[in-house]
């Protein structure tokens, strides 16, 4: 499949994904999640769908305590294992939508990409306030 019929069919999974996970899945598991992007195989036979805990969860702005971390943890975990659980249920539904040949599996998986971003945002900040005071003590 070409590269740009597979980047238009992951903008249309993840803008049904969106709309059937938020209208139709009743599974207490799954909180409102936002997907951030599905990456699909060459032969677009396998989708694997990025997802965050809807606000990005506890590590938005300042460092989150390790009790806010694992309950992170312990939610996300929850909320893919329903998500895999209801994924024949979605891929169904996405087949009635989409008119291709062979509608993709479903994979979801964590997006970590903004605690990343605050991680090294963390750091860099950490490296820079021990620069400074470094700095500031050795022109005395």
């Amino acid at each position: 499949m070409q590269a740009t019929r597979r980047a238009r069919l992951a903008s249309v999974i993840l803008e049904e994904l969106t709309r059937l996970v938020s209208r139709e899945l009743r599974d207490p598991r799954i909180p409102p999640v936002t997907f951030t992007s599905v990456d699909l195989t060459p032969d677009a036979s396998q989708a694997t769908v990025m997802l965050t805990l809807f606000g990005g969860g506890p590590l938005n702005g300042e460092e989150a305590t390790d009790a806010e971390k694992a309950a992170h943890r312990e939610t996300m975990a929850k909320c893919l294992k329903g998500l895999q659980s209801a994924s024949g249920f979605l891929r169904n539904k996405l087949r009635e939508v989409i008119d291709i040949r062979v509608t993709p599996s479903l994979i979801f998986k964590e997006d970590r990409g903004l605690e990343n971003v605050n991680r090294v945002h963390h750091l860099l900040r950490q490296i820079q306030e021990s620069g400074s005071s470094e700095s500031g003590s050795s022109e005395k």
